[in-house]
């Protein structure tokens, strides 16, 4: 039986910088939310924002990029 050779992954420099930069947007993001989750009325906390068809906007909003790579992170 054939071997085929070990598949390899590289990362550059430029990988990791974009890595981190989009790391400390969806942090910023996050404490931004916080924030004004906090400063804004009980009743209005929570609430889901549908277009008219009953879709997240959030989830539209997303790349198709974001969606194959996985760069929402759950902290």
């Amino acid at each position: 039986m054939l071997r085929r050779a070990p598949t390899t992954i590289t990362l550059t420099d430029e990988d990791v910088k974009q890595y981190e930069k989009r790391r400390e947007q969806i942090l910023w993001l996050q404490q931004q939310q916080q924030a004004s989750a906090q400063s804004t009325d009980s009743s209005n906390a929570g609430k889901k924002v549908e277009n008219s068809q009953g879709v997240d906007t959030a989830a539209q909003e997303k790349s198709k990029k974001d969606r194959i790579m996985g760069y929402e992170f759950h902290v």
